[in-house]
């Protein structure tokens, strides 16, 4: 409902100040004083007595409490508990999103790119405002189908950059590699095929991951980064849990 009321709010202000400033064909002219002052208090004046409902109802839906922090959370490498954090649930959430539509995969890893993640968290309440600080970008969550060696090659990429934002993954950097690579708790075989959920942007090979480019197959899901934080903070707020940093050693150095 919130970003339905986003749009509209948008649209119905396009074509608002659209109507208001139309252009006029002129065929005479003629030097006058004249007052505009009313004029323009009228014209602002329903402008906001149109706007201001919507403008009301998106402040609303911006203000409403989704979760709460346990601690301040900021990202750091080779791990920390915002990064964990975003990508686990992205990570949950891709494999609910596969079964919700029908698809004959479940992602075994995720992937949410360190730069893509804006903000942090502060303690205490967490509401939907903070979403769009933290994925303020239009990214979609899509899935990404990549062999163990392509897997490899990425994780290798992301241990050079010293670790990043990695789920359902453990590995060591040695040498700005990455090594004794595990997937669901089993050594990254590179014959295999596994599937990653992750946004569009890095799918396409942003932050010059070219590797997710080239990958065997793609699935896109339609559904924002920005509503999939949304929707798990949410979730885990009405069955009673809050968020808290997560340390599990996922990526360390040797």
């Amino acid at each position: 409902m919130m970003f339905r009321t986003f749009s509209l709010t948008l649209l119905i202000t396009y074509f608002l100040l659209a109507t208001a400033c139309k252009s006029t064909y002129v065929s005479s002219i003629s030097h006058q004083n004249t007052a505009i002052d009313e004029q323009i208090n009228t014209i602002d004046s329903n402008l906001v007595s149109i706007y201001l409902p919507y403008k009301n109802i998106l402040d609303n839906d911006m203000n409403r409490v989704i979760s709460v922090c346990e601690t301040d959370m900021v990202k750091n490498k080779p791990e920390s508990g915002l990064t964990n954090l975003l990508v686990d649930l992205l990570l949950e959430e891709g494999k609910t999103e596969a079964r919700n539509q029908s698809l004959n995969f479940v992602p075994e890893v995720s992937f949410f790119n360190y730069g893509g993640i804006r903000t942090g968290l502060q303690k205490g309440d967490i509401k939907v405002g903070k979403a769009f600080e933290i994925m303020p970008f239009e990214n979609e969550m899509v899935f990404i189908q990549l062999t163990g060696a392509q897997l490899q090659q990425f994780y290798d990429l992301i241990a050079e950059s010293g670790g990043g934002s990695v789920g359902g993954v453990r590995f060591v950097i040695s040498n700005q590699k990455a090594k004794h690579v595990i997937v669901s708790g089993k050594p990254l075989q590179p014959e295999n095929k596994y599937w990653m959920a992750t946004n569009d942007y890095a799918a396409n090979g942003g932050d010059d991951l070219i590797v997710l480019r080239q990958r065997i197959d793609f699935k896109s899901t339609g559904i924002k980064i920005r509503d999939v934080i949304i929707r798990n903070f949410e979730k885990q707020y009405k069955a009673g849990f809050t968020l808290k940093e997560k340390f599990d050693g996922r990526i360390s150095n040797e």
